[in-house]
């Protein structure tokens, strides 16, 4: 045996044990992280390595090691290895990430298979808003122009006619966009994921809003990162606070939600976008732009991205069409500067190969002939509607001490409780009254505050609607 693997000698693997191979690695790796067998910093075996010595497949070494990795146990060098976290950085995080699984399963619950239930947590499209036979013939006619061709792989960085397509659409709101800085990928999860492995080491600095999306805040962790949150304000990013940081932690990347941010709803004014980019300008750092959802804008003029005042190729743009298209097809985009584009294609490669070929053409053909935005203006119109009725029961169901943040637009409305009041306690007794709320925990990156709800409307009818903020009007008095 060599000095690599003495420290893995009591690994002992069951092929007849009900739990996986991966996951009893993990436990029994997990447990030599935390009574301090294997240290900080500590490289762990190479996957094919380690799999030949346990006798097992190297998929299942990958596994866990990728387990291990999502909660923090572990960390990964490109080129260089595995190594060992620092123990207080996996601090809660298992529990953070079941409460993140938790929001992911009510999230994409779909109202047909739980009719008892009133669902005021998903923000998954109503499946009966999307236009099958619209797709259906858009379908056809890609299987009939490109044959068998539409099942092949596709080019990693995506299909070259849909990347043309969507840098003319960014046009309308000012993003100078080219199909050659353009990727393609398979959801907004996976382009954060590919900017994290681009851009953070083990210990690295990542700015994040306060609160955030869960999915960006785990794949920070994922690599190591020191998250360091800002403050949110109704008009956005709470500047001093950020300058104040900067100055102190000196980020390598900033991961902001300028166009309704998840979950509060706000957006940032024309003077803290201006203010965010400067201070970027000034401290090196890449702005990492998750444009969540801002085509659902209930106001006059259309919500222009960060990237249209990006002068210095610093905003890297990510934008999924999943959330209001159809959740299942997983298709997304991001820009990339120049100084980024070789990092970005490895890593995309490396972690799927392509993207469908055949969603791609599709979509391509849905922005051509205008199909994406007749959609687009078909649901706003149904969801500005439910956003309205929404505001008027929270106004007329819910205590005043209950403070409301109106957003510009999105499917949900985020709700902060009166002091002495349980977010967690509330949740639950609305679930025990068959009416699904999210808890807003999950949405900090630290030490949330329970106080916090979230309420969405994106697959309510406007009588649960009604029904739903009613019960938890009487819920909270």
């Amino acid at each position: 045996m060599t000095e690599q693997f003495i420290n893995f000698v009591s690994i002992q693997l069951y092929k007849d044990k009900q739990e996986a191979l991966y996951v009893q690695l993990y436990d029994q790796m997990r447990e030599l992280i935390v009574t301090g067998k294997l240290s900080h910093g500590y490289l762990l075996p190479p996957v094919r390595k380690f799999a030949k010595f346990l006798q097992i497949n190297a998929g299942t070494v990958m596994s866990a090691y990728k387990q291990l990795e999502k909660n923090g146990y572990i960390f990964s060098r490109a080129g260089s290895g595995s190594y060992v976290a620092e123990l207080s950085s996996v601090v809660d995080n298992e529990d953070h990430d079941d409460k993140e699984e938790e929001i992911d399963a009510i999230e994409i619950l779909s109202p047909k298979f739980d009719d008892k239930y009133i669902n005021l947590a998903s923000i998954a499209l109503n499946p009966d808003l999307i236009s099958v036979e619209a797709f259906k013939k858009v379908l056809i006619e890609v299987l009939d122009r490109d044959q068998g061709y539409a099942f092949g792989y596709q080019e990693s960085q995506g299909f070259y006619p849909l990347r043309e397509s969507i840098a003319e659409d960014l046009k309308r709101y000012g993003v100078k966009a080219e199909a050659s800085n353009m990727q393609i990928i398979s959801g907004a999860q996976q382009g954060i994921d590919i900017v994290a492995k681009a851009l953070l080491n083990y210990g690295d600095y990542v700015f994040t809003e306060n609160p955030t999306y869960p999915g960006a805040i785990a794949a920070f962790r994922s690599r190591g990162a020191k998250i360091v949150e800002i403050s949110m304000e109704e008009d956005g990013i709470h500047i001093e606070e950020l300058e104040e940081k900067l100055r102190k932690f000196r980020p390598k990347l900033i991961y902001v939600m300028p166009n309704i941010q998840n979950p509060t709803g706000s957006s940032y004014s024309i003077t803290k976008r201006n203010r965010l980019m400067g201070l970027a300008r000034y401290y090196n750092a890449i702005i990492l732009e998750d444009d969540y959802i801002s085509e659902l804008n209930y106001g006059k003029e259309p919500m222009a991205p960060l990237k249209a005042i990006d002068r210095d190729d610093r905003v890297i743009y990510l934008k999924s069409f999943s959330k209001i298209f159809m959740p299942g097809l997983r298709l997304a985009f991001l820009t990339m500067p120049q100084r980024l584009i070789g990092k970005l294609l490895a890593i995309k490669h490396n972690s799927d190969i392509s993207t469908s070929g055949l969603t791609q053409r599709a979509f391509d053909l849905y922005l051509r002939k205008g199909i994406w935005h007749e959609h687009i203006t078909a649901i706003r119109k149904m969801y500005l509607e439910r956003f309205k009725l929404t505001l008027a029961a929270i106004e007329e169901f819910l205590p005043k001490t209950v403070q409301c943040v109106k957003p510009q637009g999105g499917l949900s409305i985020w709700l902060t409780m009166p002091a002495g009041l349980s977010a967690k306690v509330i949740v639950e007794e609305a679930r025990k009254r068959q009416v699904l709320i999210t808890e807003g925990t999950p949405f900090f990156p630290r030490q949330a505050v329970d106080r916090h709800i979230r309420i969405s409307f994106a697959t309510a009818t406007p009588v649960e609607i009604h029904n739903g903020v009613h019960i938890i009007g009487s819920i909270l008095k």
